[in-house]
């Protein structure tokens, strides 16, 4: 399969053209479920039946992954009449008992704006999820998957953050024996051991405060029903690949993922069913810069 270009047609259809172990990382924002329309060609699925829909795409993406590959999958719920949908919930169910795909963790994007409710009862919303799986390890001996998600890529040096004041005063006492010591945060001298910041920062948390949508104003990507912010990709791109890496966006809309991979020297493969996003996808890749 030809890499750094978007194939036009039903995603569920093209993943199977896709050749076994290709890809090193899907990132993606699917359609949600009984939101809106992103066009005619586009059906609006009822919550219902969005799980065994996303279910096809995701038996074929436990083919097509890497055994080093990670599938990172921003989605989100909603209220139906006065209640909290489940769907999501069951998406993650079948994914886990029916394909090669197995649920790492789980993250929070906590947006700076949100849906109000209007009423007593309801918080407004302000988050959406972000899901990660992984290739489920096939056992060395016997038949069956081990649940050890821990042979994924990880370059987590290339996305620790600075640690804040208080934790670089802590880091510098000794090891109480209440103490929860970290494996990289940890020096032993004089036969005491000194907690120990690393330099290069701390490890990042699950809650992520990416930009929403709002800061795209003037982008092409605006011009999408539902723009998807570049900071979630570029940042599990930085996190799960490499250079010369493949990325693939099943769900490309704008060219959102396109456009950070070659920021960021990666190879992209895209899906998208509405082709009248293509002039979308093209300005965005002309005003993307390469690194």
């Amino acid at each position: 399969m030809e890499v750094n270009k978007v194939y036009f047609g039903d995603c569920m259809d093209l993943a199977k053209t896709v050749p076994d172990d290709y890809v090193d990382l899907i990132v993606t924002s699917p359609p949600y479920a009984d939101t809106l329309s992103y066009g005619k060609e586009i059906p609006v699925f009822h919550p219902d039946n969005y799980p065994e829909w996303f279910l096809q795409l995701a038996k074929e993406a436990g083919r097509f992954l890497k055994p080093t590959g990670s599938f990172i999958l921003n989605i989100n719920d909603k209220i139906i009449n006065g209640k909290r949908s489940i769907y999501v919930y069951k998406l993650l169910c079948l994914i886990e008992e029916q394909t090669g795909l197995s649920l790492h963790d789980r993250y929070l994007w906590a947006q700076k704006s949100g849906i109000p409710t209007g009423g007593p009862r309801r918080l407004d919303d302000k988050m959406e999820y972000i899901f990660h799986f992984c290739r489920k390890k096939k056992r060395a001996r016997g038949e069956g998957y081990t649940q050890q998600n821990e042979h994924f890529k990880s370059n987590i040096d290339e996305v620790r953050e600075p640690y804040a004041d208080i934790s670089i005063k802590r880091y510098k006492a000794p090891v109480g024996s209440n103490d929860n010591v970290k494996e990289d945060g940890i020096v032993d001298t004089a036969n005491k051991k000194l907690q120990q910041a690393n330099p290069k920062g701390k490890v990042p948390n699950t809650i992520f405060s990416f930009n929403n949508c709002g800061s795209l104003r003037g982008k092409p990507q605006n011009q999408h029903p539902a723009p998807y912010h570049p900071d979630l990709p570029r940042w599990f791109i930085k996190w799960l690949t490499d250079k010369g890496d493949v990325v693939l966006d099943p769900f490309m809309g704008s060219g959102t993922t396109a456009g950070v991979c070659k920021e960021m020297g990666r190879n992209y493969i895209g899906f998208e069913l509405n082709e009248s996003y293509s002039p979308l996808q093209e300005q965005v890749l002309a005003e993307a810069k390469n690194e």
